[in-house]
């Protein structure tokens, strides 16, 4: 059961701010230090002062006093403007992919976090670092200042039909473009009569996390520490609510990229031992190039489960493909048949822990294991000696996560890449707490 709620959201005044474009960021996950300088240089009311404000104490972390104070003051200096009426945003954004027009629509809205799982089935394992982090800002800025890509589905198309009447009749109330060209159009919506079809068609609803578990666990974390200590929400926005994005995985738009792995540090690692210990598991192929490679996995794709390995100590690269899933399911037992399925299990499981060493300790940690979407990037990182190895994925389906989330299960961390991004700083939250 989803419980969605209408919020008075704080959005950029373009009057003082400036154009939509040069404040948003992409998520604060993809947003290298050259990215960080980029957007800082852009505009001095960029979302990324505050999302990933580039503060640091003496041990390479912070507290985000900074960013809190950037916050504050933006809102005090009507930067940032509180919408007057509690609204639910219709979201339609717009790209290209692969030469190929999308369009997908979606609402912004507040989820009920309820005592901890709120209506909301995750599919990913996270990491420990990116959570403490994140709680950190939350505990700073009391506020949601990023969204969480969620997916439901509804084969009638109920929300989607309600979007369309208000969105048709004007214009969109924020137009920005991403860095990768996506546009990204918002509607407020405050009458009534849409917020409560909206609200009562996505009730029964199962809503699915896409992309933002390590948002959502953090902000779970802090709910529960809010309650701990006494504090109550004073509003409808408040530490028991937390900013989603909604879209019908019915629709059209919804593009997942594979993530890719990259080896580092360790000290064990004897590549062409590794491929010969492979070949009980897979047929491995040399092929002439990175991008036969990247053909050939294409080919396989949703016919066998296909790799592509790529290391400096090899001549040329290599897929492999799994002889028979019967010799890598005793090794998955624990598992439901939906999840031993997943490629990334197969890698994770047999190539990753069985024959490399690195466990899900390692992997938690990222001691041995980085992840990249950018296959070009893996290839160049390897060749400049950076990474040992790389590993490639082809991308895993929406049908596949959802089949794992709702047997309760979550996928290794990184099994998913929903593209594209949804930007940081189209609305926020600022919670309201009484703290007796």
């Amino acid at each position: 059961m989803a419980l969605i709620y209408p919020f008075r959201g704080f959005r950029f005044n373009p009057e003082k701010a400036g154009d939509w474009d040069l404040l948003v960021t992409q998520p604060y996950d993809k947003i290298t230090p050259e990215l960080q300088e980029d957007y800082y240089r852009r505009s001095p009311f960029n979302i990324v002062r505050i999302t990933k404000n580039a503060e640091k104490d003496s041990d390479n972390r912070t507290e985000y006093p900074d960013a809190a104070a950037t916050l504050e003051r933006w809102i005090a200096d009507g930067i940032l403007v509180r919408d007057p009426a509690p609204s639910i945003y219709a979201y339609y954004r717009q790209y290209e992919f692969e030469g190929e027009e999308l369009t997908q629509k979606g609402f912004i809205a507040l989820l009920g976090l309820g005592h901890g799982a709120g209506g909301i089935l995750p599919h990913e394992h996270t990491l420990s670092e990116p959570k403490a982090d994140r709680l950190r800002l939350m505990r700073a800025t009391e506020s949601n200042d990023d969204l969480i890509y969620t997916l439901y589905t509804d084969d009638r198309f109920i929300v989607d039909r309600v979007l369309d009447e208000p969105t048709h009749a004007a214009p969109p109330d924020i137009v920005a473009r991403d860095d990768y060209g996506a546009a990204h159009r918002l509607w407020a919506i405050s009458e009534r009569r849409f917020l409560k079809r909206i609200q009562d068609a996505m009730i029964p609803e199962e809503l699915f996390i896409a992309d933002g578990h390590h948002r959502f666990e953090t902000s779970v974390a802090y709910m529960n520490e809010c309650r701990s200590r006494g504090w109550k929400a004073a509003a409808v926005e408040s530490f028991d609510k937390r900013l989603v994005a909604c879209f019908n995985s019915a629709g059209e738009g919804i593009t997942i990229l594979p993530t890719h792995r990259l080896i580092h540090s360790l000290a064990t690692l004897d590549v062409r031992r590794f491929v010969g210990e492979a070949a009980q598991y897979f047929f491995i192929e040399e092929v002439g190039s990175p991008e036969e490679m990247w053909q050939r996995m294409k080919q396989g794709r949703g016919r066998a489960h296909v790799f592509g390995f790529y290391a400096a100590a090899l001549r040329m690269p290599c897929v492999l493909t799994l002889r028979e899933e019967s010799k890598v399911d005793p090794l998955m037992l624990a598992h439901s048949e939906a999840y031993r399925q997943l490629d990334v299990s197969i890698l994770h499981t047999l190539l990753l822990d069985r024959l490399l060493g690195i466990d899900a300790a390692k992997l938690a940690s990222q001691a041995n294991v980085e992840y990249a979407r950018e296959k070009e990037a893996c290839i160049r990182g390897v060749d400049e000696g950076n990474y040992q190895a790389a590993f490639f994925l082809n991308p895993t389906t929406v049908e596949q996560m959802q089949r794992v989330a709702l047997l309760g299960e979550r996928m290794p961390q990184k099994s998913t890449d929903f593209y594209p991004k949804l930007p940081t700083g189209l609305v926020l939250m600022k919670m309201c707490i009484s703290r007796p």
